[in-house]
């Protein structure tokens, strides 16, 4: 079925137009803006707005993380795929590029999946074995997730499957899954919603992402209690709140659910978001690309502040990458 969005008129729009390059290059280029303005902050206790602001400021260049550099490798991954998600081409693609570059700030999860794969056994079978059995519940899956809503745009059942079995490379546990799920589903929101148009969870109609944990699905019925209420206000101080609470570790269901209340606390700059995003402390990188990447997928890589972008690491790649998967995306059809 093709996906229906609620817009603010109260029309339902179906068939949505097919993906723009400002779209795709304003989330891939806002989640690694996000990741290099977060990193130097990760593990920090929560802070004002001061330091952020002295970054913000500078003129060094900006350097970004794991977050990114598996993000690139899962679009990578898919251009060479025809949109599709080949389990052990896509694992061995994120395999090299930790090879190339180690010292990203990868977590201890992917270079055990990736030994145990150059040692016969498939990624999902490894992904799988990970902490007795259960598999990883981080974020990671997430963090990485943004090409998936490029690729399969505008098929929501398209889009959770390529979200779903792109995380099983390397999260097995349902809530990893549906981490990226969740944000695949608010980013799919963000690229829909015009950027003169308010951002609000309540503007889906259809496509609500199928989790299966219950502690996304209670945090994901968090978000839209809160969004609601702050419908109609100017008062977002709710949403912000919402993210302290859930949390900003490494899991994702703290973290995702959290990112996207920080996107929709500050929908309008993605300089709000990202210093809104570090201020909470925690694993600050993941939290700023996530949310960046909302904020940017809704209002275009345009909205972004050219002297950032000018000190981002391989902004070109980052650009060039979104508008080739857009167009690819635009050929496939729906």
């Amino acid at each position: 079925m093709a996906p229906s969005w609620q817009a603010t008129t109260g029309a339902v729009l179906n068939l949505p137009p097919p993906i723009g390059a400002p779209e795709a290059a304003g989330c891939l280029l806002g989640l690694a803006l996000g990741d290099a303005l977060g990193a130097p902050f990760e593990g920090s206790p929560p802070r004002g707005p001061e330091p952020i602001d002295r970054l913000l400021a500078a003129d060094t260049s900006l350097r970004w993380t794991d977050d990114t550099h598996m993000m690139l490798a899962l679009a990578d991954a898919l251009l060479a795929r025809d949109l599709t998600v080949d389990p052990q081409h896509l694992g061995d693609t994120f395999a090299q590029a930790y090879r190339h570059q180690p010292w990203r700030g990868y977590g201890s999860g992917p270079p055990r999946i990736f030994a145990m794969a150059s040692a016969g056994r498939s990624y999902l079978e490894a992904a799988a074995s990970l902490f007795g059995g259960s598999g990883s519940l981080g974020n990671g899956a997430a963090m990485r997730c943004a090409p998936v809503v490029i690729a399969g745009w505008p098929d929501a059942d398209r889009t959770w499957q390529l979200a779903t079995e792109q995380a099983l490379v390397t999260h097995s546990h349902p809530e990893g899954i549906d981490g990226a799920v969740l944000l695949s589903a608010v980013l799919r929101l963000a690229v829909a919603t015009p950027a003169a148009a308010p951002l609000t969870l309540a503007a889906i109609t259809a496509d609500a992402p199928p989790l299966r944990s219950s502690a996304l699905r209670a945090a994901w019925d968090a978000l839209r209690t809160v969004s609601a209420a702050a419908e109609g206000t100017r008062d977002r101080q709710g949403l912000l709140e919402l993210a302290g609470e859930l949390g900003t570790s490494v899991t994702a269901r703290t973290s995702v659910p959290a990112a996207i209340a920080v996107a929709l606390h500050a929908p309008d700059d993605v300089v709000d978001t990202v210093r809104a995003a570090v201020g909470l402390g925690g694993d600050t990188d993941t939290v700023a690309a996530m949310a960046a990447a909302i904020t940017g997928a809704h209002l275009g890589s345009g909205a972004i502040p050219p002297r950032l972008l000018e000190r981002l690491e391989s902004r070109e790649r980052i650009a060039s990458t979104a508008t080739a998967l857009a167009r690819a995306s635009q050929a496939k059809g729906p």
